[in-house]
């Protein structure tokens, strides 16, 4: 699993640099964490981070997913705590397409 490491934005402004989305991304997760993604290509992308344990109900905590659009979607996700895997203290990541056109970064504020 490789680790998309953070950006800071800094008083001056930042923009990150996106990178190629890849099977295994993992981020880490908490307060002013967020993981931005883009969509180039000519299909909608799911994004679905994988929460692992279960509800107080003892039914397993639902994985959220965001669908990116095609062509010039894009989307910031605050990367909350919730989305924690306790094996490694970070957010598990599944794209449902990877490769040019599909990119990510994570900025910290």
């Amino acid at each position: 699993m490789a680790e998309i490491l953070p950006v800071t934005l800094g008083k001056a402004g930042t923009k990150p640099t996106l990178n190629n989305a890849a099977a295994g991304d993992t981020a880490r997760c908490g307060d002013g964490y967020f993981l931005v993604a883009k969509n180039t290509t000519g299909s909608s992308v799911t994004l679905t981070i994988v929460v692992p344990g279960n509800t107080s109900y003892g039914e397993p905590n639902p994985d959220p997913q965001w669908t990116i659009a095609a062509t010039t979607g894009e989307v910031w996700i605050p990367l909350i705590d919730a989305y924690r895997d306790p094996s490694d203290g970070k957010a598990h990541l599944t794209w449902s397409a990877t490769g040019a056109g599909i990119t990510r970064a994570v900025v910290k504020r």
